[in-house]
């Protein structure tokens, strides 16, 4: 709290405790008018730095979301990729026998 406002509260307090009508100086007055005003843009203000917040959350959470089904599909290519080069290799090692056998049985489990 300022020095002024604690001025100000002290003043109107000792005018309440001695029974009197308590009265504001107009510098004082226009001093606490001008400190309100602050205050309601200084709430705006607030606001609109939530409303900032609560936009960049949003952006986090689908950034995070869009981040997990990304790793799931590069899961889900790895294991593909490593179905592919599983039966290349049996083709390479059988030099093609049911060669084309193994070809659908890999292409039919992406299928899935």
């Amino acid at each position: 709290m300022t020095e002024r406002l604690e001025e100000i509260k002290e003043i109107y307090r000792w005018a309440i405790d001695n029974s009197l009508v308590p009265r504001l100086s107009d510098s004082d007055t226009e001093w606490l008018i001008e400190q309100s005003e602050k205050v309601e843009e200084l709430e705006l203000e607030v606001n609109d730095w939530r409303a900032e917040v609560q936009k960049w959350q949003r952006f986090y959470k689908e950034s995070e979301e869009s981040h997990l089904e990304t790793k799931e599909l590069l899961k889900s290519i790895v294991n593909q990729n490593k179905r592919y080069r599983k039966v290349l290799e049996e083709i390479a090692r059988d030099r093609l026998p049911g060669a084309s056998y193994k070809a659908r049985q890999a292409l039919g489990s992406d299928e899935n």
